[in-house]
C-alpha cells in the first residue's frame, strides 16, 4: 500500500528504510488512519502535508515510525567494553553523545556506570521521537524495562507508587533534546565527543544514509576518542578518521590520535568492571521464585501490589461454557499479560494455564504460559508448553528459542541445538497473535538479535559442553 513517494519523503526526512524492521507495515497502518481521520482519498495529498515542517502532521508521522523498544542494562557485554573505553579515557568530566535514545534506558545506564566506575559523565541523549522522550525525561519505567538492572545498581530505579522512579541525582547528569540523525550532529561542551554510542540504530537506516551518518560521527569523535554501535550493526569498511579495533570479541571504531599509538594486548579486566552482569543471549525476564546462586545479581521483580483484580479482565472459566470468542480470548490474555509485566509471574501462569485449558487447539495460549514457566523456574513444565505451541503453530518462533533455552538449562545439549539451527537458518518470517504483550513486542523489534543468538549458540556445538543455564 505504502506509495514510493511517502517512502522517498521518509527515508529524506529521517534516513529511515522501509523495509527494514517492519516499518512498512506501521507506516501503513498509521498512514490509513490519518487519511481516514482527515478526510483524504489520496495519498499523495497525505504526502504533501506532511512534508511540511511547520505542521503538526510531520511530526506525528515521524513518532508512528520511530516506535522505541529498549530496556535498562540491555547487552551487557558490549556495556562492559563501553565501560572499559570510560575507564581508559583521559582524566576529567568526559561527554556522551547517546544518539537515538528511545525511551532513556540507555542513557541512564551508562550515567550507572559512570557512578559505578568514578568517571563524571555529562550524557546528552537524543532522539526524533518527541512521544519517546517525553517518557525518557519521566524517567519512569515498568517492571519490565529494569528486569536486567543488577542488584547493586537497583538503588537508582526504586520502586515508587506508579512505577520504577529514576533518583534525581542519576537524571541530573543526563539531558534529553529532541535531533534528527540527518541534521548536523550536536555541539559536544569542548567540541567534540569522547564517545558516541549509537546502538540499534543504523539497521533501520538505508545505506546512504547510514554511510553519511557514520561520516558525520567520525567528524564529531574526539582525537582518541569513540564510536560504538549496535553488537548486529557489521561496519565491513570505517568511515575516513575512524579505525575498527577489537576489545573483547566486539568491534569499536576508534578516532586515532596523530601518530596512531601502537597496539597492545588488553590488559586484564579490572575488578569493577567485572562486577558488570553476564551477556544474554535474548531478553527474559528473572525467575520470581528462589534465585540460583549463578544468577544472585539478577535483579527479582516483586508482583505490583497497585494491580487491582478491577483492573484486569476476567478469564473464561474450563469447568463452564467455553469462551469462543476472539474478544474473550483476547481479554484472558491480557490478564495474564498484565500480570506477567508487573512482575506477580505465579498469578500469570495460573491465567495461562486456565487459558491453554480452555482452548488447547490454540497455540498463543501455550506460547504464553511457557515464556511464563520458564520464567519462574519451572523448565520442565515450560518445554512440555512451548512444544505444544511449536505443534499447533510452527511459524511461532519465539517458542522455539524459549524451548531451545529450557532445553539447555534442563542439560539436553543436542535437543537445544537442533533448536537453535532451526532458528539460525530461519528468515523468521512475521508470524500472527492475537493478544499484545511487551514481550512479544520485543521479539519483534529485535528479531535480528533472537537470530544471531542462535546462531551463536549452534556454532558451539564443537566446543566443549557447558554448564547448563540458571
Amino acid at each position: 500500500m505504502t506509495a514510493p513517494l511517502l517512502g522517498e519523503l521518509i527515508e529524506k526526512m529521517t534516513g529511515l528504510a522501509l523495509d527494514r524492521g517492519g516499518i512498512n507495515k506501521a507506516l501503513d497502518r498509521f498512514v490509513a488512519d490519518r487519511m481516514r481521520a482527515l478526510g483524504m482519498t489520496m495519498v499523495e495529498s497525505y504526502v504533501s502535508l506532511a512534508a511540511d515542517p511547520t505542521r503538526p502532521e510531520q511530526r506525528k508521522l515521524i513518532d508512528a515510525i520511530t516506535v522505541p523498544h529498549t530496556w535498562f542494562y540491555r547487552d551487557p557485554e558490549q556495556l562492559r567494553v563501553i565501560a572499559g573505553l570510560l575507564h581508559a579515557a583521559p582524566p576529567g568530566p568526559l561527554a556522551i553523545w547517546v544518539a537515538g535514545c528511545a525511551t532513556g534506558e540507555e542513557a541512564y545506564t551508562l550515567a550507572m556506570i559512570g557512578r559505578r566506575i568514578g568517571r563524571e559523565l555529562w550524557v546528552l541523549a537524543t532522539d526524533v521521537n518527541e512521544t519517546a522522550l517525553a517518557a525518557a525525561r519521566r524517567g519512569v519505567y515498568s517492571a519490565l524495562s529494569v528486569r536486567d538492572v543488577p542488584e547493586y545498581e537497583r538503588h537508582w530505579v526504586p520502586q515508587r507508587e506508579h512505577g520504577f522512579v529514576v533518583d534525581d541525582a542519576l537524571r541530573s547528569t543526563v539531558r534529553f533534546q529532541r535531533h534528527n540523525l540527518v541534521d548536523p550532529t550536536p555541539q559536544a561542551p569542548r567540541g567534540a565527543w569522547d564517545l558516541i554510542v549509537c546502538r540499534n540504530v543504523l539497521i533501520y537506516f538505508a545505506s546512504g544514509a547510514a554511510r553519511r551518518l557514520l561520516a558525520r560521527f567520525a567528524r564529531a569523535v574526539r582525537e582518541g576518542g569513540a564510536l560504538v554501535v549496535g553488537a548486529s550493526e557489521v561496519v565491513f569498511e570505517p568511515p575516513p578518521g575512524l579505525e575498527l579495533v577489537s576489545s573483547e570479541n566486539r568491534l569499536v571504531l576508534r578516532r586515532p590520535t596523530r601518530p596512531p599509538p601502537p597496539r597492545t594486548e588488553p590488559r586484564g579486566t579490572p575488578p569493577w568492571l567485572r562486577t558488570l552482569p553476564e551477556p544474554r543471549a535474548a531478553p527474559e525476564l528473572r525467575p520470581a521464585a528462589e534465585p540460583r546462586p549463578a544468577a544472585a545479581s539478577a535483579p527479582v521483580i516483586p508482583p505490583n501490589p497497585r494491580l487491582a483484580p478491577q483492573d484486569i479482565p476476567p478469564v473464561p472459566d474450563p469447568a463452564g461454557k467455553p469462551a469462543d470468542a476472539t474478544s474473550d480470548l483476547v481479554d484472558a490474555l491480557h490478564r495474564g499479560h498484565a500480570l506477567f509485566e508487573h512482575g506477580d509471574i505465579a498469578a500469570a501462569i495460573e491465567v495461562y494455564d486456565a487459558i491453554a485449558r480452555a482452548h488447547p487447539s490454540v497455540a498463543e495460549p501455550w506460547l504464553f504460559l511457557g515464556i511464563a514457566r520458564y520464567t519462574h523456574g519451572d523448565v520442565e513444565e515450560a518445554a512440555g508448553a512451548l512444544r505444544a505451541s511449536l505443534c499447533l503453530d510452527t511459524t511461532l518462533w519465539p517458542a522455539g528459542f524459549y524451548l531451545a533455552r529450557a532445553y539447555e538449562r534442563l542439560g539436553r545439549r543436542a535437543e537445544a541445538l537442533q533448536q537453535y539451527d532451526l532458528i539460525a537458518v530461519d528468515d523468521l518470517q512475521p508470524f500472527s497473535l492475537q493478544s499484545t504483550s511487551a514481550v512479544i513486542n520485543e521479539m519483534r523489534a529485535f528479531g535480528h538479535d533472537f537470530r544471531n543468538a542462535a546462531r551463536r549458540l549452534s556454532a558451539e556445538r564443537s566446543l566443549p559442553p557447558r554448564r547448563p543455564f540458571r
